[in-house]
């Protein structure tokens, strides 16, 4: 039988090469059409897992009482020597409110200068319009009554009163045209009424800014990275097509991926947007492989298609490892329990094996119809790795002692580090503190005391009970006052502000009537004219059958580890001082963000071992000795503990986008080692020793992984320049990763393997 290289070289002819070149010619031009649907998306109820009961209590809420996120808010503030109650700007500010209202799929705007009151007479209903800005003298006057009503001022005005607030309810659910479109009419109108520099916020304005940052910072990254790594292609191969041959390859297993998703109907996300750049790094690193094995042949001697059968005999298992450890890393993901976690997992693991089909295909066919001295000009030219690898390998070997100990340094310092880790976030943790969006919202948290809502379910346990009910709304008030005095919530509204508003009504607009009746007769008297209030603000707030109630307000965003604290007293507090025939349960989109995070977070800790376990019985089938696959794990898993530590020490937190930078990092950082390994593997087996294997890996092998580690580290730290802190944090805390684990590859893998297999043959 001939040997394998015999084989392979028959199937190695150019005509075979054209064929596979138009083969996969016609499917990157179907790509090409295909990307012309791509799209973006940023929903972060994509976020939230399907099988989560506290979900579907909270989509039954949001059923129930409406949607607490589809808001803008518009900050009013007076320019120039105007004054906040004078006619002038109420009159702009009205006229505002109109036109916002007028637009389409606007379900109403709320606005202090369209609100009224209703007064109970013996000689009938009146509605009293809070503001009256006829002429500036009736404006003072109720400007003064606004200062001392709670429910209006905590609602409307800013904590000083040099604000006004104006609020915009869209409808629920709107696709990004037709929030691009809202948002169109949404400005011209503020530019018709001379608040076109209003600050906005709400969840519409921040998709648009998302969206257009993520599709800006797709094609930079993309563009950067192959910048960085063409420059350390010309570094390594020191020709024109030593650069263009490894980005071609890698560039259509991209377009491939890419058009794949965008065929299947998914958009590029937050996550997915990285899947580019990822690949690109990833797929970059077998072809150095290939070609550094290609080369090395050539400048012996072989004959061209002689030297790419022997690469691919040599190369072809331990390339196989890497693209199936590699893809069992990113398709652990999967096992998370949102979509755009899984979508991400599963895609980056379908582009991984892209990509290696791509070099086992694409590669050779370009191979055998480029010349070799196009990739090296020089054939009998050494590499410049020949002189470095030697000198690295024997400071290693002298040095076990401190490179062990070095080891053991970074594993304790790393876990004390770990120890300090917090599970936190924030709602708009990704933009910087620069960014005008994120500006804005702070501005809104130091005028209206935060944007953040805070939602509360009430529910009766009695089937035959009422929110109501005198004592049940007494319930309610001592929670809310404890949500209002320690959790530090603002503008609540409630069955109770509804009751006592009713109360003042009842009893002329006296000011000191806000409060809730003093006996059930006339507390139930006043429930049954509620909607006279006004029909949708009561449909918000309580059910048709009184069984069902709804705390709503907002408050500062303080982080999701601090929110847990105060939502743990809240509990607390209720068990205590206000359960009986009332059940309370907080909700929310805010809320979910966080109980998600935390949930998510330990998640990608647990899928991170997954892919550690995985791989760990890939190399015990694959080496047959334990002692292999602790050489194969110790020098990845060390880099992990490394990050894990800065990331204490540092005060970032464990988030879903920093806990899946384990799983990116571990699934990269591998494939070099399963290079070394396999190379040293292949050596023994042809009767050398562990050193001089070792020193014959380092030479041939190294090389590569020298390469590689640099092209690594210049995919990834384009990222460190995102606008996004998630994408920033990722970049810099892989390359960190990465740059650790080549070290580690260089240092402590030579000790690990001369310590554990001395005297094997």
């Amino acid at each position: 039988m001939e040997p394998v290289p015999l084989q392979l070289e028959r199937w190695l002819t150019k005509r075979n090469a054209r064929v596979v070149l138009l083969l996969i010619g016609l499917v990157s031009a179907a790509a090409l059409f295909t990307l012309r649907q791509v799209r973006f998306d940023y929903d972060f109820e994509k976020f939230f897992p399907h099988d989560d009961p506290e979900l579907d209590r909270y989509l039954a809420f949001r059923e129930r009482f409406g949607h607490d996120n589809d808001f803008l808010l518009f900050g009013l503030e007076p320019a120039g020597g105007e004054r906040l109650f004078s006619r002038a700007f109420l009159l702009r500010a009205d006229s505002l409110a109109t036109k916002l209202e007028r637009l389409p799929r606007v379900r109403r705007v709320l606005s202090p200068t369209r609100l009224s009151e209703p007064i109970f007479t013996p000689a009938g209903v009146f509605e009293r319009p809070y503001l009256r800005f006829d002429d500036d003298t009736l404006a003072r006057i109720d400007s003064a009554g606004i200062r001392a009503d709670p429910r209006i001022q905590e609602h409307f005005f800013s904590h000083d009163g040099r604000v006004m607030l104006v609020v915009l309810t869209a409808e629920p659910g709107l696709s990004k045209a037709k929030s691009d479109s809202l948002l169109a009419g949404v400005r011209g109108v503020m530019a018709a009424t001379g608040f076109a520099d209003t600050r906005l916020a709400g969840r519409l304005v921040g998709q648009e800014h998302y969206i257009g940052t993520m599709v800006k910072e797709t094609l930079f990254f993309l563009c950067a990275s192959i910048a960085l790594l063409a420059v350390f292609l010309w570094i390594a191969f020191r020709s024109l097509h030593g650069v263009v041959v490894p980005i071609a390859v890698t560039g259509t297993a991209i377009l491939w991926q890419v058009a794949l998703m965008t065929a299947l109907g998914r958009p590029l996300g937050i996550l997915t947007m990285l899947l580019p750049t990822i690949l690109f790094v990833v797929g970059m690193s077998d072809t150095v492989h290939l070609l550094e094995c290609y080369l090395d042949e050539i400048r012996k001697g072989t004959p061209r298609t002689r030297a790419i059968a022997i690469t691919w005999r040599e190369t072809g298992l331990p390339t196989f490892l890497t693209a199936v450890t590699s893809g069992i890393g990113f398709a652990t993901l999967g096992t998370a329990s949102i979509p755009p976690l899984q979508e991400f997992g599963l895609f980056t693991a379908g582009g991984v094996v892209l990509a290696y089909a791509l070099a086992f295909t694409l590669l050779p066919a370009l191979l055998v119809l480029v010349h070799p001295a196009r990739l090296l000009p020089r054939s009998a030219d050494a590499s410049p790795w020949d002189r470095r690898m030697p000198t690295i390998l024997r400071w290693a070997l002298r040095h076990r002692r401190a490179v062990l100990l070095g080891a053991g340094a970074v594993a304790v310092m790393g876990t004390i580090g770990a120890a300090r880790v917090r599970v936190n976030n924030y709602l708009l943790e990704d933009l910087p503190d620069s960014d005008p969006m994120k500006a804005g919202f702070h501005w809104f948290e130091r005028e209206f005391g935060g944007v953040r809502p805070f939602e509360l379910e009430i529910a009766t346990a009695d089937s035959a009970g009422s929110v109501w009910e005198l004592s049940s709304l007494r319930r309610i008030e001592r929670v809310q006052n404890w949500i209002d005095t320690a959790y530090g919530v603002d503008a609540i509204m409630s069955p109770v502000t509804v009751m006592r508003s009713l109360n003042k009504a009842y009893n002329g607009g006296d000011r000191s009537f806000y409060r809730l009746p003093d006996d059930s007769a006339e507390c139930a008297r006043f429930a049954g004219r509620a909607k006279l209030i006004g029909k949708d603000l009561i449909g918000t707030l309580v059910s048709a059958d009184g069984r069902h109630a709804r705390l709503t307000g907002r408050h500062v965003d303080e982080g999701g580890f601090v929110h847990q604290g105060k939502n743990a007293r809240l509990d607390s507090f209720i068990a205590s001082e206000a359960g009986g025939s009332l059940i309370f349960h907080q909700t929310g989109m805010a809320w979910l963000i966080d109980r998600n995070n935390a949930t998510l977070s330990k998640q990608m800790v647990l899928s991170m071992g997954l892919a550690v376990l995985l791989t760990a019985l890939i190399m015990l089938w694959f080496f047959r000795d334990w002692r292999m696959v602790i050489v194969a794990l110790l020098p990845n898993l060390l880099p992990l503990l490394f990050i894990a530590g800065i990331m204490g020490f540092a005060g970032i937190d464990l988030k879903v986008s920093t806990a899946i930078i384990f799983s990116i990092a571990f699934g990269i950082a591998e494939d070099d080692t399963i290079h070394m390994l396999a190379a040293l593997r292949h050596h023994m087996r042809n009767g050398l020793s562990p050193l001089y294997a070792l020193k014959r890996t380092c030479l041939r092998t190294g090389k590569a992984v020298a390469v590689t580690g640099l092209m690594l580290l210049s995919g990834f730290v384009t990222l460190v320049f995102s606008d996004f802190a998630s994408i920033r944090y990722m970049g810099t805390l892989i390359t960190l990763t990465l740059a650790f684990a080549s070290v580690a590859e260089l240092l402590l893998l030579p000790v690990l393997v001369a310590l554990l297999l001395r005297g094997k043959r």
